[in-house]
Parts: C-alpha cells; sequence; structure tokens
C-alpha cells in the first residue's frame, strides 16, 4: 500500500525547520506591513474628506498670519510687522496643503456608527477605502432585495441623482449589480513630480449611494443586503 504523501514521514532536516521559521516570519512581517498600509488607506481618504487634527493645527498659524499681512496692509499696524505676519501665514498655507490628512479613531468610529445604523447591511465599504489609491475606482454594489424587486429602469433612474454614468444589470434572483461611473482619485498634489492619489471620493460617494439611492429604494422595496467591491 503506497503512503499518502501528506502523512508523516522522514524527520525534515534542521535546514529545513530553520528555513520554515523565517519564511514564517517574512509572511508575518508582509501581512503587518499590508495591514498598516490598508488602515493608513483608510484614514487619510476619511480625513481628506472630513479633515483631520493634523490639518486643522497648520489654521492657527494660517489666520494668526493672515490677520496681521490684513492689518498692516490696512494701515492698522507698522508695515515692519509683515514679515512677522508673512511667515507663520506661509507656514499654515503648506501645512495644510501638504501634510497628509489622517482621520483620528474617533472618525474611524463615527464611520462605523453611521454604517451600522442604516436600515440594511452593507458590506465592503472600508475594503474598498484600504484598497492603494490609484487615478481612478469603479465601485461595485451587489444589491439583494427581500421580496419584490424595482425595475431595472426605475433603479437607474434613481441612481442616476448621484451619478452621471451609472451601470444597472439584473445578477440573479431578487438582485441586481450597479457599476459606478469612474471616481477620481486624484489631488491636485505632486511629491517629486509624482501625482498623490487618495480614496477620499469614495467616502461621499457610498454616503449618498446608502442614503440617497438605497434609503428611497428600500422604503418601497425592501432590501436584505448590500455588496460593495472595488475595481482599480
Amino acid at each position: 500500500m503506497s503512503r499518502n504523501a501528506h502523512q508523516p514521514g522522514r524527520a525534515p532536516s534542521e535546514e529545513l525547520l530553520r528555513l520554515a521559521e523565517q519564511g514564517a516570519r517574512n509572511i508575518q512581517a508582509a501581512d503587518r506591513t499590508h495591514l498598516a498600509r490598508a488602515d493608513k488607506h483608510m484614514r487619510v481618504a476619511l480625513g481628506a474628506h472630513y479633515g483631520s487634527p493634523r490639518q486643522r493645527v497648520f489654521f492657527v498659524p494660517l489666520v494668526v498670519g493672515a490677520g496681521f499681512v490684513a492689518a498692516t496692509v490696512s494701515g492698522f499696524i507698522p508695515v515692519e510687522w509683515l514679515a512677522a505676519g508673512l511667515a507663520p501665514m506661509m507656514v499654515g498655507v503648506f501645512g495644510a496643503a501638504f501634510i497628509t490628512p489622517v482621520a483620528g479613531d474617533g472618525r474611524i468610529a463615527s464611520e462605523r456608527e453611521w454604517l451600522a445604523t442604516r436600515p440594511f447591511p452593507v458590506t465592503g465599504y472600508f475594503e474598498a477605502l484600504q484598497h492603494t489609491p490609484t487615478s481612478g475606482a469603479l465601485l461595485f454594489t451587489r444589491v439583494h432585495f427581500a421580496g419584490e424587486v424595482p425595475t431595472p429602469d426605475l433603479v437607474q433612474g434613481v441612481l442616476g441623482v448621484i451619478d452621471a454614468n451609472p451601470v444597472v444589470r439584473p445578477a440573479g434572483d431578487r438582485t441586481y449589480l450597479l457599476q459606478s461611473g469612474l471616481i477620481s482619485g486624484a489631488t491636485g498634489i505632486r511629491v517629486n513630480r509624482v501625482p498623490v492619489y487618495r480614496n477620499h471620493r469614495i467616502v461621499p460617494y457610498v454616503h449618498s449611494l446608502v442614503d440617497k439611492v438605497l434609503a428611497p429604494l428600500h422604503a418601497t422595496y425592501l432590501i436584505d443586503q448590500v455588496e460593495l467591491t472595488r475595481a482599480a
């Protein structure tokens, strides 16, 4: 009788055990790095949309400096104070423009609470924000209805309120697949001539999709489940 290839047989050598342990550590390190990057992409997307504490700090020197400059130009204070106003104002301008906005735990908790209080379960939102940002992304929304189903034309018409280029098609029993138009990831920022992309526009798109499109549909045609996935 032949032995199953996966049954224990010859004991692995010390070298194989060492290599396996080293490989396991490499895999764990790569997993931690991937999770950290995914979390940062999500926090930056939320921070860029809602604002972040890191950026708000720079509004203080911006406002103070602009006040000094305005007062100098108006003649309320001596012109010698102009430089004193320009320096903090420029720090505030560049800081607010180029510091990466990162949402804190409170903002993430608020966003999770918003999602949890919708009248139907929604999955895939945070995963879409955790993708590596690109110049543009498509969002696919699989909507499962609990009973009676609206017509495709009705769904596409309502979706057109927030999206000028949607695609709606049946995807099985009581299910539609909604495809968004291209959601831009552009920020207008370049670092070393390389464009910076973020997932920030996905945030308002999903909020509008859920609250302005799916919630009104749900009021007449009960929705059982909403699943979001992202391409690119």
